[in-house]
């Protein structure tokens, strides 16, 4: 399921900036990626703000009520979304550890009935200047990190299709390039794009960490860096060639 991916993604680099800033510490972040997100998606469920079970009433293994900021259900799609409204100072690495602890905590007290979800955490940021450091951090642990200046892979391949199908077919070259992103593009997600239910799963009473074949998560971010620079070439020259 792309859409949220897709819509988290055209919030924090399209929508945020055009709307009108709260008086409230994070100027009101959370309640329109809350309301922006519920508009575009017909979600199932979705948690209330300071929420501390999930949003399915659900406690913890260590007992301690954690906030999720949005937590949404779609069929038996598990959302987790943590928003970090940081325009200057940087994401570290202790905020995508906390952010797993937290998921865990609840999967390791639920996970007979949370196995049953295919659960994906994402974590939002307003932030321009992710370190590389953090995008492995996050790959290597599942977590769809969500930042302006730079689409997930779901995303690139959503925006990849639908310039391919405005390439005239008259424009091989062109159109061959896009073609041959696509697969690469399809292979990284294969190798390298994976969600919380990938890694962690549920079974024999027992969770089980789900061996990967990862190369490294350096490598991987390489091939992904390769996937943006070469939509951005092609979306260059098409965007050129129509004027």
């Amino acid at each position: 399921m792309v859409e949220p991916e897709l819509y988290s993604w055209l919030f924090v680099s399209k929508e945020w900036d055009k709307l009108r800033r709260m008086p409230t510490p994070d100027q009101g972040f959370e309640e329109s990626f809350r309301e922006y997100l519920y508009r575009k998606i017909n979600f199932d469920v979705v948690s209330d703000t300071g929420d501390t079970g999930l949003g399915l009433s659900y406690s913890t293994l260590s007992d301690t009520p954690h906030e999720l900021d949005v937590v949404c259900r779609k069929e038996k799609s598990l959302f987790i979304f943590e928003l970090k409204h940081y325009q200057v100072s940087s994401l570290t690495k202790e905020i995508v550890f906390t952010f797993l602890g937290k998921v865990l905590d609840f999967y390791f007290k639920n996970a007979a009935l949370l196995s049953s979800f295919g659960l994906t955490m994402l974590l939002v940021t307003t932030n321009r200047s992710v370190d590389a450091p953090i995008r492995r951090l996050c790959m290597t642990y599942g977590i769809k990190l969500i930042e302006p200046c730079r689409m997930p892979l779901s995303v690139l391949d959503y925006f990849g299709r639908d310039l391919y199908s405005k390439i005239q077919d008259a424009d091989t070259e062109l159109k061959v390039t896009i073609e041959n992103l696509l697969k690469a593009i399809a292979e990284v997600k294969e190798s390298y794009d994976y969600t919380f239910s990938d890694l962690f799963r549920f079974r024999d009473d027992g969770i089980h960490v789900q061996p990967l074949p990862w190369v490294t998560p350096t490598q991987a971010l390489r091939e992904v860096d390769r996937c943006h620079v070469t939509f951005e070439m092609v979306r260059n020259r098409w965007q050129l060639e129509r004027k």
